[in-house]
């Protein structure tokens, strides 16, 4: 039952002045006699009424706030950040000294690398790898052998059927159109663009699923075109998890590899794919590049922002060109690292958090309760320095005495002399502390003081002052955490501008005494690497107009790219109300197996792998096959298989999964199983279907009959598309000679007369029976040979006229 949303906004301005206007006489014992709007009181009493209709508004109104936090305790994402787009560039190079002649050595294009097809540059991408861009042939192209020359369909993109699928070992050549004899610096770098489902997405995009099991096992492995030299490369990262999805392969060659060695051999032992897989497009020199750029901010970019902090809640740290870009961000502040988050809502006053404003590209710091504030510190034993804008530390009268800061030396450095005032009369004594100058003696040089000037005393001697106020951090705060800089140890602020931090030089004064101030301003310890980009800017087609953004790498002189795919998957941060209505939906989804059901449903939805249907048989044990297991579940699947055209020569009428998708699903459903569940995942049972489909009549065109009626029946019995709702045959449907008569005669029209269909299971001919074959559950028909025939038409019986 669902209960109503609850509507706390429902009293109206109007029902509260009516309401009060009625209470009016008897709360004033009718003294109160005016209750027009003339009246002063009355229109005080509006006035309230006005403001507590807002109050009310807001009642019905949820913070965003608490709809983040309320995400996050039901264990769902908080609104996603933005997404970057992603392609792939494929770079060429010319020589180093711009003569554009052939190579003498293979550059390297080192990942991060910026490019960008914008002439004013405000679209940037970088590489994800390093790129060694090898000399290519102007006029060459890729070719492609597997069991004749594919070439051709390769250059037209019609798809080229790598590897079998029967579960035979089988092989495929390529040559690349390398040019010269040199060595690799570094890996071959491949995109292999597979024809693959829309549930297998591309390793470059940021949807890809990563640990999926491969198909087959797959050999690369390299070859010097028209000789016997062959060999095996060092390593391999295979970006299409072993040729399901689209991908980058790196390949990492062996020392005395050249590129004359530019024949490349794709072998597997047995192909034990659901259907082979289509090549559409193969290049060489390669790397996913993203819609980002880093960057890196430190004290010197910050000094203005730092110099005026305040150690107030909320505060800001804007990060210079990354307005409307911010990405994310990396803090690292006096030696210890800030992490970013979400929101503060789970923070406690200790946490070194921060938030992400992508509209303002600035970090976000806490409220000191649930995240904390960081402000301006010094380093221990520098005394504080006032913050711009405060008073300075009031200058003694002559005859008192400024204390020096404590000594904070460690037991291995030496200890420092006590400071000694000289007395009025007497001769300074050479330990004294030097006396601060008044507004009426002059000040003394701080050259004149070896290491640097150190606290002084009036001549005239005195009284000892009241300590410095800029020396006020030496006592610690009790309250404040252990690392914090309220708690005295080492402070995790932000340095204020002209102190140094821990290591900095020039903090020891004459004698080894601390305390004493350095002789210049340091920039604050402070480092943000941060990353700008995202969103749908980055997203475009195909173009070959990409430079690099600045200077080109060394040795890579003449450096252009092209994406070779369409730059796709860049998005929009998500607003508060679209991560409400995607949390609605997610609530809805499937996460523990205790039906049936449940088991189709996180079978068919395994991320990485392409499943079109799943059968769950409740009591069914693969040991046990003819008795009830309480607690077996056995779930069948049957993968996603092309059927757009059921004459290609890479056709399959039985699809059956892939030894890397029945382990993907077996692992999903043994997560999401019940603790005395036992699982198996299995192919479906196919069993061949023999069919004889009885025309009477001598039909016009009996080949067009013939086809029309077999392609029919194909279809309808088909474990994909078939079935009376065209999503596949039900597993376990019998099959009824009276449907599929149907079915042909409905194919056929006008062409012939169905006069019946028989059929036959397992290798058996038809039966002239018309009585309906069964199937178990779990089984799937697979019509093998389907046969017509002409019998004659029967004649019209006698009966009345």
């Amino acid at each position: 039952m669902t209960l109503p949303a609850p509507k706390l906004d429902d009293l109206t301005w109007d029902a509260m002045m009516t309401a009060v206007r009625r209470r009016v006489p008897a709360e004033s014992d009718g003294i109160w006699t005016l209750h027009a709007p003339a009246d002063p009181g009355i229109t005080l009493l509006e006035l309230f009424a006005h403001l507590l209709e807002q109050r009310l508004y807001w009642l019905d109104q949820t913070p965003d706030a608490l709809v983040v936090a309320v995400l996050r305790l039901l264990g769902l994402d908080p609104p996603r950040p933005a997404r970057a787009a992603a392609t792939v560039l494929q770079q060429t190079a010319g020589p180093a000294d711009g003569s554009g002649g052939p190579l003498r050595a293979v550059p390297v294009v080192p990942a991060g690398t910026a490019l960008s097809r914008d002439p004013l540059e405000r679209v940037v991408f970088t590489l994800d790898d390093d790129v060694a861009v090898c000399p290519l042939d102007p006029g060459g192209e890729i070719t492609v052998e597997t069991d004749r020359d594919r070439t051709a369909d390769l250059r037209a993109r019609r798809g080229v059927p790598l590897l079998a699928s029967d579960g035979s070992a089988a092989r495929a050549r390529f040559t690349l159109p390398l040019t010269g004899a040199l060595p690799a610096p570094g890996p071959l770098s491949l995109l292999v663009e597979i024809d693959a489902p829309a549930a297998s997405v591309p390793s470059w995009l940021p949807g890809a699923t990563e640990g999926v099991p491969p198909p087959a096992r797959l050999t690369w492995s390299w070859f010097r075109p028209g000789t016997d030299v062959t060999g095996a490369f060092e390593e391999v990262e295979d970006g299409t998890a072993g040729l399901r999805r689209s991908g980058v392969v790196r390949l990492r060659p062996p020392s005395g590899w050249t590129t004359r060695d530019r024949g490349l051999l794709l072998s597997t032992p047995a192909a034990t794919f659901t259907v082979p897989p289509r090549l559409l497009q193969l290049a060489v020199n390669v790397s996913a590049a993203r819609h980002r750029r880093e960057h890196t901010a430190d004290g010197a970019d910050l000094a203005a922002q730092l110099g005026a902090w305040l150690k107030l809640p909320g505060r800001r740290l804007v990060l210079p060109d990354a307005a409307g870009r911010l990405l994310e961000a990396a803090l690292r502040l006096a030696g210890e690292e800030w992490r970013p988050e979400p929101d503060f809502t789970f923070g406690s006053p200790t946490e070194r958090v921060f938030l992400l404003d992508r509209a303002e590209g600035a970090l976000v710091f806490g409220d000191g309760l649930t995240g904390r504030i960081p402000r301006p510190d010094t380093a221990p034993g520098d005394p504080a320095l006032p913050a711009p804008g405060d008073p300075l530390p009031p200058v003694p009268a002559p005859g008192h005495t400024v204390l020096p800061a404590p000594d904070r030396t460690g037991p291995d450095d030496a200890p420092a002399p006590a400071p000694a005032a000289s007395r009025a009369g007497e001769a300074p004594r050479p330990d004294a502390v030097p006396a601060r100058p008044s507004p009426s003696v002059p000040a003394r040089p701080s050259s004149s003081v070896p290491g640097g000037p150190s606290p002084e005393v009036p001549a005239g001697g005195g009284v000892p002052a009241s300590p410095d106020p800029g020396s006020a951090s030496d006592c610690p705060d009790p309250d404040a955490p252990a690392d914090s800089p309220e708690s005295g140890a080492v402070g995790s602020g932000l340095t204020a501008p002209g102190t140094t931090g821990p290591s900095a030089p020039g903090r020891a004064g004459p004698g080894g005494r601390s305390g004493t101030r350095p002789a210049g301003p340091a920039a604050p310890d402070v480092r943000v690497v941060y990353a700008v980009g995202g969103g749908r800017a980055g997203n475009g087609g195909i173009t070959g107009n990409w430079l690099p953004v600045g200077d080109p790498p060394p040795g890579a002189d003449g450096l252009v790219a092209a994406n070779l795919v369409r730059a796709s998957g860049g998005e929009e941060p998500e607003t508060v109300a679209e991560a409400r209505r995607r949390a609605a939906g997610a609530l809805g989804e499937v996460t523990r197996a205790v039906t049936a059901d449940d088991y189709v449903t996180l079978a068919r939805t395994t991320p990485g792998v392409a499943v079109a249907r799943a059968h769950a048989s409740v009591g069914e044990h693969p040991g046990h096959p003819c008795a009830t297991v309480p607690g077996a579940v056995t779930v069948r699947v049957v993968p996603l298989a092309p059927r757009d055209d059921p004459a290609r020569e890479d056709f399959v009428a039985a699809p059956r999964p892939d030894p890397g998708l029945l382990g993907a699903v077996a692992a999903r459903l043994g997560e999401a199983r019940l603790l005395t569940s036992e699982v198996f995942v299995r192919a479906p049972d196919y069993r061949e279907v023999a069919l004889r489909i009885d025309l009477a009549g001598e039909p016009a065109d009996r080949p067009r009959a013939f086809a029309a009626a077999a392609s029919a029946l194909r279809r309808f019995l088909d474990p994909l598309v078939g079935g009376e709702d065209g999503d596949g045959w039900p597993f376990g449907e019998p099959l009824r000679p009276s449907a599929l008569l149907r079915i042909a005669q409905r194919a056929l029209g006008r062409l012939a007369d169905v006069s019946g269909v028989a059929v036959g299971l397992d290798g058996d001919e038809p039966g002239d029976t018309s009585a309906e074959v069964r199937l178990r559950p779990g089984e799937l028909p697979v019509p093998r040979t389907i046969r017509t025939r002409v019998v004659p038409a029967a004649e019209p019986g006698e009966g009345l006229s």
